[in-house]
């Protein structure tokens, strides 16, 4: 066995952290997208999943969107949790609505079923580990109700809200996957040469025990995490996600920033006033940052 139980058991934590605490998210499709991304090339769907994963246990899977779909909000009281109602979770999972080429629903509908709301530009929770939330994701909501697109690639990336500590993120299934890292030392001594053969057979035996109850607690971990899963979870690509999404007709997308297009155009973006702590950034006042569009008056125009 380890030389103490509390090396043992730390070990044990580790594994039931592993276990538990993954983030999946799906790849950007929109080439010209990549302004989203953060200074690690992290993009707004794993950002948008590890924020909302800091009210799930540090688990959360966003799966691909299907055509002609969007990002749902919190789908009843249970899931209206203050790490999804907030401007910069929606803000976050619009920019993933739109890095696969689909459109956002507005805020409104997304935060309706949310018991309570944070300040506009706040995150309630501390920002997780190895994640950068990049500057865009804390302005306010435009009167218009949607994220502007447009306005916050001219807000830029920079300055970014950091954690403290390091994830490592790998490719799974073609988006993102992210595991904390964590890394033990255990220091075994010998008492005396002749008792070499046994404290080897106790590690060995000990390490055997520790992954046999590891796995249960992996499996057990998983089966909990499906049993809980809201009515509105959608199943996409054979992931299971913890994401729901609307159908949305036509007529209510948002148009995509288009140097060609000067109704895309953004007019009079204000300078955001920052007030920003380790975990949080508050924009002052927010006006419409959508481009004017031009009333139609009822006479001929000539």
């Amino acid at each position: 066995m380890f030389d103490s139980p509390l090396l043992a058991f730390s070990a044990f934590l580790s594994i039931i952290d592993w276990a538990s605490a993954q983030i999946n998210a799906p790849p950007c499709t929109v080439s010209n997208f990549t302004w989203s991304f953060n200074s690690l090339g992290q993009t707004p769907c794993l950002v948008a999943a590890t924020l909302f994963g800091q009210c799930n246990n540090g688990t959360f899977t966003i799966s691909p969107l299907l055509p002609q779909n969007s990002y749902a909000g919190p789908s009843g009281p249970d899931d209206g949790n203050l790490c999804k109602c907030n401007t910069v979770g929606y803000n976050l999972i619009s920019a993933c609505d739109a890095c696969q080429g689909e459109t956002w629903i507005p805020y409104s509908l997304w935060s309706t079923n949310c018991t309570s709301v944070a300040a506009a530009g706040i995150f309630p929770e501390p920002i997780p580990a190895g994640i950068r939330v990049p500057n865009w994701a804390y302005a306010g909501i435009p009167t218009s109700g949607y994220w502007n697109n447009t306005a916050a690639q001219l807000v830029g990336d920079s300055p970014e809200v950091t954690g403290s500590a390091s994830v490592t993120p790998s490719s799974v299934g073609g988006g993102t996957t992210t595991t904390p890292k964590t890394s033990s030392t255990v220091s075994l001594s010998s008492k005396s040469s002749s008792n070499t053969g046994a404290i080897a057979g106790g590690v060995v035996g000990g390490i055997i025990g520790v992954a046999l109850i590891s796995g249960f607690v992996a499996w057990f971990t998983i089966r909990r995490r499906r049993a809980r899963s809201p009515p509105s979870v959608e199943y996409i690509s054979g992931q299971e996600s913890d994401m729901g999404v609307v159908p949305y007709p036509p007529n209510i997308g948002r148009k995509l920033y288009d140097p060609s297009d000067p109704s895309t155009y953004p007019t009079n973006v204000p300078s955001p006033t920052i007030n920003a702590s380790e975990s949080s950034r508050q924009f002052g006042s927010s006006s419409d940052l959508h481009p004017n569009r031009k009333a139609y008056s009822g006479l001929p125009e000539i």
